[in-house]
């Protein structure tokens, strides 16, 4: 019997990843702060033969986090699968002191207090996978995103991180970077090139998890672009991006 931890599941890509991993004989935890989302979850989750848990919490407190963190060990045991989904991207990105906190507290230290108080865990154990989801924002700084890029490129480090020093204790660690996602953070984006369903990303990070890729980015055309963007000279990168942006 496996046992997954799933934050942020209360809708888009956490909602889809849960229904992914509904299987018989998967205890799935589901983790957010609206309970009644998480409640239609649990529903659909055991018409497929998994139980589902509901935890209305906060990845921001760290507390109440190691607490559920305990309950969970205690009934359960280690789990076999965290995936540290919970995020927000914030009105405008974000580039003003207020909401750069607002968005590293949950995008960074919420990753954090989701995933720490269960390594020493699964370390004893020597068995368990681990999915930070990340973002390709997070190779570099783009307009009206400074904080999201930054905490999206602060879990990439830390992720590293991590996974090196975990996988001498058979843990697996990989960090998820999509590209757009239709989901409600992005319902009023402007046009998405290349944009996916929730269900069709979250299909193409199982795949990733299950083989233990160190990382998990798609699609592969905006994959390569951030990529080559980060090879350039900044100036080079910034005047792209300003005539991407006026052409848009």
């Amino acid at each position: 019997m496996s046992t997954v931890l799933i934050s942020g599941a209360s809708s888009g890509l956490g909602w889809a990843l849960a229904l992914c991993y509904a299987e018989p004989g998967t205890t799935i935890h589901l983790l957010a702060r609206r309970a009644d989302r998480l409640s239609a979850l649990s529903f659909e989750i055991s018409k497929r033969g998994s139980h589902a848990v509901i935890h209305k919490e906060d990845v921001r407190d760290r507390h109440r986090m190691e607490s559920l963190a305990k309950k969970i060990l205690d009934a359960d045991g280690s789990p076999s699968l965290i995936i540290a989904n919970a995020g927000v991207s914030g009105e405008s990105g974000g580039n003003d002191a207020q909401t750069m906190k607002e968005i590293l507290d949950t995008n960074v230290l919420g990753v954090l207090h989701t995933v720490l108080p269960f390594l020493p865990a699964m370390k004893t154990a020597g068995s368990g996978r681990i999915a930070i989801i990340g973002s390709l924002a997070g190779y570099r700084g783009l307009t009206k995103g400074g904080a999201y890029c930054a905490s999206k490129a602060a879990l990439s480090a830390w992720t590293d991180v991590i996974r090196y020093e975990s996988e001498s204790f058979g843990l697996t660690v990989s960090l998820v970077n999509p590209g757009f996602i239709k989901t409600e953070m992005t319902r009023h984006n402007p046009p998405m090139p290349f944009v996916l369903s929730a269900d069709e990303a979250a299909r193409r990070i199982r795949i990733g998890i299950d083989k233990g890729a160190a990382r998990i980015e798609f699609p592969l055309f905006l994959v390569l672009l951030v990529r080559f963007l980060t090879l350039l000279p900044p100036r080079w990168g910034d005047r792209i991006l300003r005539l991407s942006s006026s052409s848009s």
